[in-house]
């Protein structure tokens, strides 16, 4: 979970998650639905997807025992040179270098790397020094300290310079340049898409539909999509229900990916159509993407108000 997110953000759905499965056998043997809806909000789907297959790998071929073998840890889905580093160091005592974020930031404004991390030979300093530096000895106490120095004292912004131990060593705090590196990303402007999102509504509840597990919101539900055009709504409503009839249009919001912006047009379409793909809107259980939790909380409040069952 602390993949691409931050502790604070973190801990409410760890404790969540862990609470719904408290066990690694508990984890394999659940649903890729049950997961995904645990890790809902969280973004990078993939990492849940692969945390459940992994789950299943250790449970099927381990014997339930995470291995022990750095080959064999970093084979398993979802887990990197990295972070089977650092299980096998913090967890089994071994010596393996790790490179999260904070790393990557203690080292390259120690030794004042240049470059930003996406590029093969910085990357591939930053992992020479990593290696340098991992000790032969106490190697979990040293892994879970470089990681908090990064954490608490090296920040990205305002590092606490005065108060790190490695303030008399770090070339960026003797020469004054922390805020030059890490090197920043050469900045590319994001490009932009537009959809609209159909809520087709009937009795109170509403339609919704898995997603493919590749792409994104991978293996979560979501409403029925076309592009944001009148002729592609009214062509997506005739497909669906030849009686729908559009009730509300909900202004059109903003939804950020990594790499481009998702412009996203709710519209509440009443229809007639039934199945077992139709859920009670307030009781849905589903994962769903954050955008469409939302839009089916403001369609829940149209059902109160304006909506006709």
């Amino acid at each position: 979970m602390l993949q691409q997110t931050q502790v604070n953000t973190v801990i409410d759905y760890f404790n969540r998650f862990t609470h719904h499965f408290p066990t690694l056998n508990s984890l394999a043997n659940a649903s890729e639905d049950a997961v995904l809806a645990q890790w809902a909000g969280l973004g990078y789907y993939a990492r849940a997807r692969n945390l459940h297959k992994a789950a299943k790998i250790i449970s099927h071929d381990y014997q339930g025992l995470f291995p022990q073998n750095f080959e064999q840890a970093l084979a398993l889905p979802g887990i990197g040179k990295s972070t089977a580093g650092a299980i096998l160091a913090l967890g089994f005592k071994q010596k393996h270098a790790i490179l999260d974020g904070n790393v990557k930031r203690v080292l390259s404004r120690v030794h004042q790397v240049k470059g930003h991390y996406a590029q093969h030979t910085t990357l591939k300093e930053l992992w020479s020094l990593a290696e340098y530096h991992t000790p032969d000895a106490r190697i979990d106490h040293y892994t879970q300290a470089i990681m908090d120095l990064g954490a608490t004292m090296c920040k990205r912004s305002k590092p606490h310079c005065e108060h790190c131990p490695l303030h008399n060593l770090c070339k960026s705090n003797i020469e004054q340049t922390q805020g030059e590196y890490p090197n920043p990303k050469p900045k590319k402007s994001k490009p932009t898409r537009s959809i609209a999102m159909l809520a087709f509504i009937n009795k109170g509840s509403v339609y919704l539909q898995k997603r493919p597990s590749q792409g994104i919101w991978g293996g979560l539900w979501s409403l029925t999509e076309c592009e944001d055009t009148p002729h592609t709504i009214n062509q997506s409503m005739l497909e669906f229900d030849r009686t729908g009839i559009i009730i509300k249009q909900l202004p059109v919001f903003k939804h950020t990916f990594t790499h481009y912006h998702l412009h996203i047009r709710p519209i509440a379409v009443q229809c007639s159509s039934s199945s077992a793909q139709f859920y009670p809107i307030n009781q849905i259980t589903l994962g769903m993407p954050k955008p469409v939790s939302k839009i089916l909380s403001q369609i829940t409040a149209l059902t109160h108000s304006s909506l006709r069952e």
